[in-house]
C-alpha cells in the first residue's frame, strides 16, 4: 500500500518508485490531483511542480497548480453571459474552463502497492446538469524508476454515443527571476493552431515557432499540433531537464505561463477548445466503449 498522511486536512497518498528516486503525492479529494512530484536532479531530489497559494482551498474554482486532469473538455467554451456554454442535442449546457473532473472528489479504487494508486469517479446528478452523459473515469498513477506515469481510462456507461476530449495540465516549477527566462522549452510540432480572440475555438493554422522557446515568453495563445514523436523537454539553467511524453491520443500541446509567476505549463490535450461544435474533432465513445491514454514525466539528463 501507498503511505497516506493528512495534509491541510486532506488525505494525501505518497507513491515511491522501487529505487526511491521518483516520489509523487496524490490528493483524491481535490480532483485526484498530483500535488507534488520529486525527480532526481543534478544536486539531488528535486520538486518539479508549482502550487498556487490557494492550492488547498477546497472551495476554489481556480486551477490549483500541480497536475490536474481536464475532462470533459480542455480550455474554454463559447461565452453565454457570465458562463462558458455549449450545445448538445439542441440544448445549452454550461461548464467551467477545463471541465469539472478536477473540481470533484475522487474515490480510491485500488491501493495495493507502494508505487501505484488507482482512483475513480462516475457521473452524478450534478455532472449530468453540465454534461448529459453517463461515464466512468479511472486514473492510475505509477511512480516508476523512469518517472511518473498518469494513465487515464474513459468509459461510456450510457446508452448513446458520448463526446469528450481530455487533457492534463502540469504546472512545472521554474526558477524565479532571470532563471525562468533562461529555462528553455523544446517540442516537435507539425503546426500551430490559431485561436479566435476569446480562445474558444480554432480559426486557422500556421507554421510552428522556432524552438527552443524561453519559459518566460508570451506563450498563452500557443497551441501546437505535435509530430509523431510528441515528447517535449523543459531544460533548466543548471542542466536539469523534464521530459514529458504522452500517448498518441494527446496530439496537442497547449502552453501557459504568467510573467510574474515561477511556473510553465505544458498541457497534453486530445482536442482544441470548441471541439464539441466541430465534426470529427472530439473523441466519441460508443455505449459500453472505453479507451485509455497516458502521460509520462521523467527527469532527462540528455
Amino acid at each position: 500500500m501507498a503511505s497516506c498522511r493528512l495534509q491541510h486536512g486532506f488525505r494525501t497518498y505518497v507513491l515511491v518508485s522501487s529505487d526511491g528516486r521518483t516520489r509523487a503525492e496524490i490528493v483524491p479529494e481535490l480532483g485526484g490531483i498530483v500535488s507534488s512530484l520529486t525527480l532526481p536532479g543534478p544536486a539531488g531530489p528535486r520538486e518539479c511542480l508549482f502550487r498556487q497559494p490557494w492550492f488547498w482551498d477546497s472551495a476554489t474554482e481556480e486551477t490549483r497548480g500541480g497536475i490536474p486532469l481536464l475532462f470533459p473538455v480542455c480550455g474554454r467554451l463559447e461565452k453565454d453571459g457570465e458562463s462558458d456554454a455549449y450545445a448538445i442535442d439542441g440544448r445549452r449546457f454550461r461548464l467551467p474552463i477545463h471541465g469539472f473532473a478536477m473540481r470533484m472528489p475522487w474515490s480510491v479504487a485500488e491501493d495495493s502497492a507502494a508505487d501505484t494508486l488507482r482512483l475513480r469517479i462516475e457521473d452524478s446528478e450534478a455532472t449530468r446538469r453540465q454534461y448529459p452523459f453517463s461515464f466512468r473515469l479511472e486514473l492510475r498513477f505509477t511512480a516508476a524508476n523512469a518517472g511518473l506515469c498518469c494513465a487515464l481510462t474513459v468509459a461510456n456507461a450510457g446508452d448513446r454515443p458520448m463526446p469528450y476530449y481530455a487533457g492534463f495540465h502540469p504546472y512545472f516549477a521554474t526558477p524565479p527571476g532571470g532563471g525562468k527566462a533562461q529555462t528553455r522549452y523544446r517540442a516537435s510540432a507539425r503546426a500551430r493552431l490559431l485561436y479566435n480572440d476569446a480562445k474558444t475555438h480554432v480559426v486557422g493554422f500556421a507554421a510552428p515557432p522556432d524552438f527552443p522557446l524561453s519559459a518566460a515568453a508570451d506563450v498563452n495563445a500557443l497551441l501546437l499540433e505535435t509530430a509523431e514523436d510528441n515528447a517535449t523537454v523543459l531544460r533548466f539553467p543548471d542542466g536539469f531537464a523534464i521530459r514529458t511524453g504522452a500517448s498518441a491520443l494527446f496530439r496537442y500541446r497547449q502552453l501557459y505561463t504568467l510573467p510574474d509567476q515561477p511556473f510553465f505549463c505544458d498541457e497534453p490535450w486530445m482536442a482544441p477548445p470548441g471541439s464539441f461544435r466541430r465534426a470529427g474533432a472530439a473523441r466519441i465513445l460508443s455505449p459500453g466503449q472505453s479507451e485509455s491514454a497516458e502521460l509520462h514525466i521523467a527527469a532527462n539528463a540528455g
